[in-house]
């Protein structure tokens, strides 16, 4: 599926930021975008202090909605007039809307304003939720000036889910020129017990340290074989995952996370790390499923 879905709402820069990456991946890879508008309850709810009527209300909501879908396709044309784009507005739940949505395109991206050190917002939150339930791969686009940064970061843990992460953050690093910077952590306090009290680790710290030194090679001997010209970069720590991920794409291009998170309950769930890396972000993330 060659197309990029990304959510257009009345954040400003916020979706600004979003579009303008999303417009950036779809001129790369020669994908249609799909601008996508939501006008849900609470919008309307919103607005009843500017219109009478609900009818007068949904209307204002809605010329809203148009306006910023054109701002939208105009930042796209900005970036690349050749990119296919097209705008739909829809109504309803934007979780439900962007959960039907993802199983019909390659990604979705939405723009997210949260800066380190302040309350959550409502966008931050649909973020969150909107990652949770996807059916593809999920971009959420943090409102931070790119400047210099340098790096396609990915969290590695041995798992399915970080494979996906890891191959897709390879093919970035080789299509940007970007060094691959391979992060492996581990909570020694989860891993023992240590919080609940349980008394010292049972295992040596050198010898931990060795065994998960192992399983980040493990995962990278494939890739640095296949492609010897690309620099690969290795960080392997002990502490909590969440942070060393943060901090290791606090001036990276890129952060690439896998996902967990399927069935009835699930759905609404990501895994702790991917989970903790979007309440905190850093980089543009990618969530991969």
């Amino acid at each position: 599926m060659n197309e990029i879905a990304v959510g257009v709402g009345t954040g400003g820069s916020a979706t600004m930021r979003a579009v303008g990456w999303a417009a950036e991946r779809a001129a790369a890879f020669g994908s249609t975008l799909r601008l996508v508008h939501v006008v849900d309850e609470s919008s309307i709810s919103a607005m009843r202090g500017e219109a009478g009527a609900d009818d007068d209300v949904r209307r204002a909501a809605e010329r809203r909605a148009h306006e910023c879908l054109e701002e939208a396709a105009a930042a796209v044309a900005a970036v690349d007039a050749g990119i296919e784009t097209v705008t739909t507005l829809e109504q309803g739940s934007p979780v439900d809307v962007f959960e039907r949505i993802s199983g019909e395109v390659g990604m979705l991206v939405v723009g997210s304003d949260w800066h380190g050190g302040r309350r959550a917002s409502r966008r931050r939150v649909l973020g969150l939720r909107i990652a949770a339930v996807s059916r593809s791969a999920v971009a959420v686009v943090p409102d931070l000036e790119p400047g210099d940064r340098r790096g396609i970061v990915v969290g590695v843990d041995g798992s399915h889910a970080s494979d996906h992460a890891l191959a897709f953050a390879v093919d970035e690093a080789r299509r940007l020129g970007e060094p691959l910077v391979a992060v492996h952590s581990w909570d020694v306090a989860a891993m023992v017990g240590g919080e609940y009290g349980y008394g010292a680790p049972l295992i040596a710290a050198e010898d931990l340290s060795r065994a998960e030194t192992e399983i980040l090679e493990a995962a990278l001997a494939p890739i640095a074989a296949a492609h010897p010209g690309l620099e690969i970069r290795r960080v392997v720590a002990a502490g909590d995952p969440v942070n060393e991920l943060a901090e290791a794409a606090s001036e990276a291009r890129l952060l690439v996370v896998g996902s967990h998170g399927r069935g009835a309950i699930a759905r609404f769930l990501l895994g702790s790390v991917s989970q903790g890396v979007l309440a905190n972000l850093t980089a543009p993330t990618v969530v991969i499923r």
